[in-house]
C-alpha cells in the first residue's frame, strides 16, 4: 500500500500545483497563494513537473495559432523547448524574482503566440533537409457541445463567460474557471420544465475526443466528463421524486445529498443508486467492462436487461465490474484515487494490457492506432501527466521495455 499511499500524496500536490499555476497565469493569485506557488516552483522535487505544465500550456497556444500551420507549429515546438528552458528555474543560482519569472511567462506566451508575416515566412523557410518535419501531438483539453432541450446547440469552448442561455426560468452560466453552471430562477414554474406532456426537458453535454468538461449540475452535483463521453440530464429536479441522469462514456460524481430524492446514473448496463457520495463509472461500448468505483458513501449497482434481479451495495474502495459478455456482477477492491488519476490530470497504469492504456491516449489525444505486431499479454506500470504532447507519454510507456512506438501524422504505430 506504501506506493500506492505515495502515489496518492504526489497526486494531491500535482493538483494543487495545477490549481495555483493556472490562477497564477490569469493573475489571481493572493500574496500568500503566490509565496506558495513560488516556494512549489523552486523545489527541485517538482522541477520536472513544471516543465510539463509550462510545455503543455505553450503546446496549447501555438495549437490554437497555428492549427492550419502543420510546419509552423512543428518549428514552434523546437522554440517552445528553449522557452521552457528558460521559464523553468535553475537550482544552481539565486531564486527568481516573482517580478522576473512574470516577465518571463508573459515574453515565452509572445513567443508562441506571434503571428506576424515575418515569423511566418522566417519558419516557411527553415524547414529540414529532406522537406519533412517530425510533428507531435498536443494533449485534450476543455471541450464539450452542449444540446438544448429544443435541439440547439452550443460549442462550450467557444463561448465566452458568463451567461449562456435561459431556458424555462433555468439559467446556465459559463464560470470563470469554465465550468457550466445551471441555476434554477425562484420564478421558475414547474409547469415550464416540461415538453408539454408531462415529461422533463432535459439537455445534453457531449465531449468529443481530445476532450473533457465538468458541470454542475441544476441540484448542485458535480459532474466531470472524461474525453468522449455524453451525460444527458433534466434541465431541473423540481417536484421529482428522483434525480435520474444517463450516462455513456466515463464522468466523476460529487452528488449533492438530498434525502428525499435518490440519485441514480443510468448506463446501457447498470443502474446505479445513491443519495449523496463521490464515485466514478467507466461505461465505454468499446471496453469489455462497466467499472463504477466508490471514494465515498454508498451506492447500489443493479445490472439492466436481466430477468433475475442482481444487484451489489458498494463500500468505499470497492469496485465494481460487469463484463459485457457476462450477466453478473464482480467486486473487487481498488486503490479508488487511480482511477480517477485520469479527472486529477494524470494517466495511471496498474499492470494494464497496452491495448486498454492505447484506447484511453486514443480518446484524449484524438489519434488513430494500429499495431505491427501482437502485443497481446504486454502490460505495463506507470504514471505520467495527461497534460503533456503524446510523445511523452509514448516515452514513459517506452521505457517499460517491449513496445515501440512511431507517430504519423494523427496515427499512432505500436510495435514491440
Amino acid at each position: 500500500m506504501r506506493p500506492l499511499w505515495n502515489y496518492y500524496k504526489l497526486m494531491k500536490k500535482e493538483e494543487e500545483i495545477i490549481r495555483l499555476f493556472k490562477r497564477y497565469l490569469a493573475n489571481e493569485c493572493s500574496e500568500e497563494e503566490t509565496k506558495s506557488f513560488l516556494e512549489l516552483f523552486h523545489s527541485k522535487e517538482h522541477e520536472s513537473f513544471f516543465k510539463e505544465l509550462i510545455d503543455a500550456e505553450l503546446s496549447k497556444k501555438a495549437d490554437a495559432e497555428f492549427k492550419n500551420m502543420p510546419n509552423i507549429k512543428a518549428e514552434l515546438s523546437q522554440v517552445r523547448e528553449k522557452v521552457i528552458q528558460e521559464t523553468t528555474p535553475s537550482f544552481h543560482r539565486e531564486p527568481i524574482q516573482l517580478k522576473l519569472w512574470s516577465r518571463r511567462i508573459v515574453v515565452a506566451a509572445m513567443l508562441i503566440l506571434c503571428s506576424s508575416a515575418g515569423l511566418y515566412f522566417y519558419l516557411r523557410n527553415q524547414t529540414s533537409n529532406n522537406g519533412q518535419l517530425v510533428g507531435d501531438i498536443g494533449p485534450g483539453s476543455n471541450k464539450a457541445l452542449l444540446t438544448l432541450a429544443d435541439g440547439s446547440q452550443i460549442v462550450l469552448d467557444e463561448a465566452l463567460k458568463g451567461n449562456l442561455t435561459n431556458q424555462n426560468g433555468v439559467r446556465i452560466t459559463k464560470a470563470d474557471d469554465g465550468q457550466l453552471v445551471y441555476t434554477i430562477n425562484e420564478t421558475a414554474q414547474a409547469q415550464n420544465l416540461n415538453d408539454g406532456s408531462g415529461k422533463m426537458l432535459t439537455n445534453t453535454i457531449s465531449t468529443p475526443r481530445g476532450g473533457q468538461y465538468q458541470v454542475n449540475l441544476p441540484d448542485g452535483t458535480r459532474v466531470w466528463l472524461n474525453a468522449e463521453s455524453v451525460i444527458k440530464f433534466p434541465i431541473s429536479f423540481v417536484d421529482l421524486k428522483e434525480r435520474r441522469v444517463e450516462l455513456q462514456g466515463e464522468a466523476y460524481f460529487e452528488v449533492e445529498k438530498d434525502a428525499t430524492k435518490p440519485f441514480f446514473v443510468s448506463t446501457d448496463k447498470q443502474e446505479v443508486r445513491v443519495l449523496g457520495t463521490h464515485f466514478n463509472i467507466s461505461s465505454y461500448k468499446n471496453e469489455l467492462d462497466t467499472k463504477t468505483t466508490l471514494l465515498e458513501g454508498s451506492v447500489k449497482v443493479r445490472l439492466l436487461n436481466t430477468k433475475r434481479v442482481s444487484q451489489k451495495v458498494l463500500k468505499p474502495g470497492d469496485q465494481s465490474q460487469i463484463r459485457a459478455t457476462s450477466a453478473q456482477i464482480n467486486v473487487v477492491t481498488v486503490d479508488p484515487q487511480s482511477e480517477i488519476a485520469w479527472k486529477n490530470g494524470r494517466f495511471f497504469f496498474e499492470n494494464e494490457p497496452i491495448e486498454d492504456i492505447m484506447k484511453q491516449i486514443k480518446r484524449w489525444y484524438d489519434v488513430d492506432v494500429e499495431y505491427e505486431d501482437n502485443m497481446a499479454g504486454k502490460t505495463i506500470w506507470g504514471s505520467v501527466t495527461r497534460y503533456g504532447n503524446v510523445s511523452k507519454v509514448l516515452s514513459v510507456l517506452e521505457s517499460t521495455g517491449g513496445v515501440h512506438f512511431k507517430i504519423e501524422g494523427r496515427r499512432i504505430i505500436v510495435r514491440k
